[in-house]
């Protein structure tokens, strides 16, 4: 049977029940994904997956996107990606933080991975560790098949930092690295020391703030 006009309309279920619970995540997608309107549009489909409420404590997910490699250019082939994230949050134990990871094939056989993980804690009154750590092993690929320009611009940035106080003194240890998109260009300045202390007074007219600062600072390829 043909030159039969059909309309139709997609659907997702969804749960609607208040509170945090396992169940699909809903897929973003357009009804131009499913009917094309051109024979040049490009299927793209995100967040394929399933959400896990573990527990009240941390929650995890993995999904998958894709888009089409009909139609594919060198500079857009196609690709598959999985990802998967693990988020975490204790407030009686002043801990939280998450961990993201990705793995993007494309069909011309490129891979890209990325790597994610923010962490904040803070151990007494005196110590506090914050670290936010991300890689690509593509930045080229990262650049390419992202739709969000402000990502395909930014750099790749990963800070660490633990505070310290003993005494008057306030002793900061840490680093920082950075992956630039297109290149493989990288900058990395660690470790990095920082000793501070509080004004000390020594006289009505003498007052004296000493620091220490001590850093290592490379830039490959």
């Amino acid at each position: 049977i043909g030159d039969v006009p059909v309309f139709w309309l997609p659907f997702v279920f969804q749960d609607l029940r208040s509170g945090r619970r396992s169940g699909v995540i809903p897929p973003r997608f357009g009804v131009s994904d499913i009917v094309r309107n051109s024979p040049d549009y490009r299927r793209t489909i995100e967040d394929l997956g399933y959400y896990f409420a573990l527990s009240d404590y941390y929650d995890a997910q993995v999904a998958m996107d894709w888009r089409s490699s009909a139609g594919a250019t060198p500079g857009d082939p196609g690709w598959t990606r999985y990802k998967g994230s693990f988020d975490y949050r204790w407030l009686n134990r002043f801990l939280s933080g998450g961990i993201d990871v990705s793995f993007l094939t494309q069909s011309d056989g490129l891979k890209n991975q990325t790597y994610s993980w923010s962490h904040d804690q803070q151990f007494s009154q005196k110590s506090r560790l914050t670290m936010n750590l991300n890689y690509a092993s593509s930045t080229t690929l990262q650049r390419q098949n992202t739709f969000n320009p402000y990502n395909a611009l930014a750099t790749i940035d990963s800070r660490l930092n633990y505070q310290q106080q003993v005494g008057a003194f306030q002793l900061g240890i840490g680093g920082s690295r950075k992956q630039y998109p297109g290149r493989q260009q990288v900058d990395q300045d660690f470790p990095s020391l920082n000793l501070a202390s509080k004004p000390i007074n020594f006289a009505s007219w003498l007052t004296w703030t000493p620091s220490l600062q001590a850093s290592s600072r490379q830039s490959l390829h």
